[in-house]
């Protein structure tokens, strides 16, 4: 999906009620863009679908000839929402999903606790599988393993809230996923999610997030940027907007009209955007 189509997206699903942000759907859209450069091919599935403001996003990156969507969520049997995260109507739902039905992308619907669904009913082989349900551990650890047990070779994990300090729950999930599930690693975290693949397939991630050019094209140019930091045993990368640079000033203006330019463009061609971080200017004492 180009970032004009995400733009797009961005605009229609904006009366939407639900908590996905413009940001996260432009991570979505490059996760997108990365995979069909690299020829990753699968389904989509969503666990917590809301009134579908995700969920309209997901239809409209899978391929209508070849690629499905398939959510679950509770909806009106919020007896078993015992996290009380969301309250999904059925009827808004499918009204909103007019667009994906449009694009000629078939999805399908499972109204039930995502802790009764099982890889033979779902199918594998998903490139992109969004973990939005549930918010305590057990709930978000065990739609975690199910999305690792039906995701394919190259395929990647969203998890929703990490690091929330509202959801502690979910933090905890995703650590204890990681200790369990040693050949998965946290790509990048940002715009409120948390992504995961396969060590083995985390190169032609790991690749794009580095390069200047690529996150210009997806919207996180100026004034974004990724750092590099240890997490889990591996390198997480962690996208965000510093402090300095979202106060209203003259520097930052004129940074923000440079970075903007095809001279500035060309000067970072090839160069790496991941940064160590930066010094707070605090001094310790031993």
């Amino acid at each position: 999906m180009r970032s004009v189509d995400v733009s797009r997206y961005i605009k229609t699903a904006s009366k939407i009620d639900g908590w996905f942000s413009g940001d996260a759907a432009r991570l979505f859209g490059w996760i997108d863009e990365i995979q069909k450069a690299n020829g990753v091919v699968g389904n989509l599935f969503e666990i917590g679908c809301h009134h579908g403001k995700s969920a309209q996003l997901l239809g409209a990156m899978a391929r209508p000839e070849s690629e499905s969507l398939s959510v679950c969520d509770l909806f009106g049997l919020q007896t078993d929402n015992v996290s009380r995260s969301g309250h999904g109507d059925r009827d808004v739902f499918e009204n909103n999903m007019q667009v994906v039905r449009d694009l000629g992308v078939k999805y399908q619907i499972f109204q039930k606790n995502s802790l009764e669904l099982n890889p033979s009913e779902i199918g594998d082989g998903y490139r992109f599988f969004h973990v939005d349900g549930g918010h305590n551990p057990d709930e978000a650890l065990a739609d975690l393993k199910l999305a690792a047990s039906c995701l394919c070779e190259k395929g990647v994990i969203a998890l929703d809230d990490p690091f929330r300090i509202e959801w502690p729950g979910v933090t905890e999930a995703l650590i204890r996923f990681l200790d369990e599930y040693t050949d998965f690693e946290a790509l990048i975290v940002g715009c409120n999610k948390v992504l995961l693949t396969r060590r083995a397939a985390s190169a032609i991630y790991l690749s794009e997030f580095g390069k200047h050019e690529s996150m210009d094209a997806v919207g996180f140019g100026y004034p974004w940027k990724i750092k590099s930091m240890p997490f889990h045993h591996s390198s997480l990368r962690i996208l965000y907007v510093p402090d300095y640079r979202q106060k209203k000033s003259i520097g930052n203006l004129v940074r923000k009209i440079y970075y903007a330019t095809p001279l500035s463009k060309r000067a970072r061609s090839g160069n790496y955007a991941v940064m160590q971080p930066e010094p707070t200017g605090k001094s310790s004492i031993a």
